[in-house]
């Protein structure tokens, strides 16, 4: 296994560790599947495919690539949008999502 995929899967796991966390403090009332612990295994699916360009270029696998960078990004950022506006009163939520970065949607906006 190269560095690459092992860090990747090191912050895969560190990510779904963090979400279990996180929904644990959160004071809101428990949430749909697709909220917080949801959005951060996708958001981390998200940036491994963004990281996974192949070298040397191999036209099947970018297509690949390209492929999950769409399911797994698109909407990424209203999702992301959504969560810091339902927990802005919770500052341990609010931290966690203010380290993620914006403008990974496919779409154009």
């Amino acid at each position: 296994m190269g560095i690459e995929r092992a860090r990747a899967l090191g912050w895969i796991a560190s990510s779904i560790a963090q979400a279990a966390l996180l929904s644990a403090c959160a004071a809101s009332p428990p949430v749909p599947l697709l909220d917080l612990p949801g959005f951060l295994e996708r958001r981390a699916m998200c940036d491994h495919f963004r990281g996974e360009f192949p070298d040397p270029p191999d036209p099947v696998r970018m297509h690949e690539v390209e492929v999950q960078i769409d399911i797994q990004c698109r909407g990424i950022d209203e999702q992301l949008d959504a969560l810091k506006s339902r927990y802005r009163d919770d500052p341990v939520v609010s931290r966690q999502l203010a380290q993620f970065e914006t403008g990974l949607d496919p779409r154009p906006r």
